[in-house]
Order: structure tokens, then sequence, then C-alpha cells
């Protein structure tokens, strides 16, 4: 298995989509050229880029950024949002330009989150029809690209972001019926729609092409509890197991790390380590605990 990171595990260094609102109180800290110089200095193997991470979309540039990276040894996949909430979280493009700006980059997938609003209650909610609205149209745009992404190479995968269950996502690949188009597994966030993660890592893991390998902790709390996020190996998700049903389920051979830390803002130095060591630390478990 190859061990790549999610370019967001650095949004307090300006890289990655601008989530449920949050602003980052000080410029960007590093270029995407920066970045894959960092990757390799902690002995990553590749990197799966956020559309808001690339400065300029002109193709003389995005194959400058393929290039740079292949110098450097790095796979890369490429990540951007559909958005059929209307959420604006960090959609630069369509499907089709999406495609072509991966191909340019030298990916070989294209990670996608639909990003759609569910109604309330959640628990309730699996294959609403407000849902499942979105997610023909989901079907509709993504079979219509299916030839495309045969002629590029190129496999997408669908997210199971914070607003879709496992069995919808199974749905919609379903629907598509393309070899082309399979899921994205993200090991935390079937918590956020009220799923056990455990069991929509199981339904994924044989369609997953790519994955987000996060783990979170539930912290009880007087009017309830918080999902915290932590280094690997520090919350509530199995990822022993989560590692072995990709290892022995899933057609990718990467793990993609993601971290997503609760960082206080009012210092930058120490906010930037922070993020920095819990990086470190997550490759860490990866190559000594989970020997990936």
């Amino acid at each position: 298995m190859l061990l790549g990171i999610h370019t967001y595990s650095f949004y307090m260094h300006g890289l990655g989509q601008a989530w449920a609102g949050f602003q980052l109180p000080w410029p960007r800290q590093l270029s995407t050229v920066e970045l894959f110089d960092r990757l390799t200095d902690l002995g990553l193997d590749g990197d799966q880029l956020d559309d808001a991470v690339l400065e300029r979309l002109d193709p003389a540039y995005v194959r400058g950024i393929g290039a740079a990276a292949r110098a450097r040894g790095l796979f890369l996949e490429y990540n951007f949002s559909m958005d059929m909430g209307q959420n604006g979280i960090g959609r630069q493009h369509e499907i089709r330009d999406a495609i072509e700006t991966a191909r340019l980059l030298g990916a070989d997938v294209l990670k996608v989150g639909l990003d759609l609003n569910r109604p309330r209650p959640l628990a309730a909610s699996r294959f609403h029809p407000r849902v499942m609205d979105c997610l023909k149209d989901a079907a509709q745009r993504i079979t219509a690209v299916s030839a495309d992404l045969a002629a590029a190479g190129i496999k997408l995968a669908v997210e199971n972001h914070c607003d879709t269950f496992a069995e919808e996502i199974i749905w919609l690949l379903d629907r598509v019926d393309s070899p082309h188009v399979g899921a994205c597994i993200d090991t935390v966030n079937a918590l956020m729609v009220t799923e056990d993660p455990m069991r929509a890592i199981e339904q994924l893991a044989p369609r997953a092409f790519t994955n987000h390998f996060k783990d979170h902790r539930i912290v009880p709390q007087r009017y309830g509890c918080k999902v915290q996020g932590t280094a690997l190996g520090e919350g509530d998700i199995d990822l022993q197991r989560a590692c072995d049903l990709i290892k022995t389920l899933s057609p990718t051979r990467r793990i993609i790390i993601e971290t997503e830390m609760d960082i206080p803002t009012d210092d930058k130095a120490a906010a930037l380590a922070m993020e920095m060591d819990t990086v470190r630390c997550s490759i860490r478990y990866c190559r000594d605990v989970l020997k990936i």
C-alpha cells in the first residue's frame, strides 16, 4: 500500500476547501510546489489535491504542477465538489472541466463530494425524496461523462461526505453502472449522518477507488457530545479494522491520510506547528502501527 495525504490536512496552512464557513485569519502559507516538497520531506508517496489549492487552472500551469509532482515521485489524485446543495464548497468547475484538470495533472483518481443539504431529522432521512432528487440529478450528470472518464483513463470516486449514507452512495453507483465510477470511503463521515462508520466502510470498500483515512474522538459534554478530530490512532475509529477492510476488499492500493483538528487561530505559529505535529503523528501511526 502507498501512503498519501489529502491537502485538507493542511487547512491551517491555507490548503483546503473552505468547509463549513471556516475562514483562515492569515494568508496561505505554502504554494502547491512547496507543499510537494513538504510531502517529500515527510516520506509520503502522493497527494489528493483539492481544487482550491491550485493557484490557477490554465492548462500550462496545471501540466507544470503535474510534472512537479512526478519529478518528486508523488502520485496525484484530484478532489472537487459538485455542490448539489448550493453550499459553495470549493467548486471551481463542472465535472468535464474537473476531468480535464485531472488529466492535465496526470491524476488517475478524481474524487467528488456531493455536498447536498439533508432534511432533518437526519436519522430518518435515508433515501428521503429530497435527497433522491439530488442523487438522481448527480447520477444523470455522472453518467453523461462516463465516456470522458474512460477516454482519460480516470476513475471517479464519490465520497460518503458528511451528507450521505453509504447505501445512498451504493444506489448512485448502481444507477450510473460504470466501471469508471466508484466510491471514496471516509472513515469518519458516517458519524455525521448517525451511521455506524465501520458498517459504512464494509459496504463501500469493495467499490472504493480511494479513501479519506481519518480519526475522530467522541467527547461527552453536559448537553450531548462533541465529535472532535484527532491524529490517526488517537480517536474512536477502529483504524486497524478499517485498514484491513480497505486492503482486502478495495481495488485501491493507497491509504490517503486526512486530519482535521480543532486548532485555535489566535497564534499562527502555534496553529501551524500543531497541524504539522498532527500530520507527523498520523504518518508515524500508519507506518509503525499499521505497517503501511
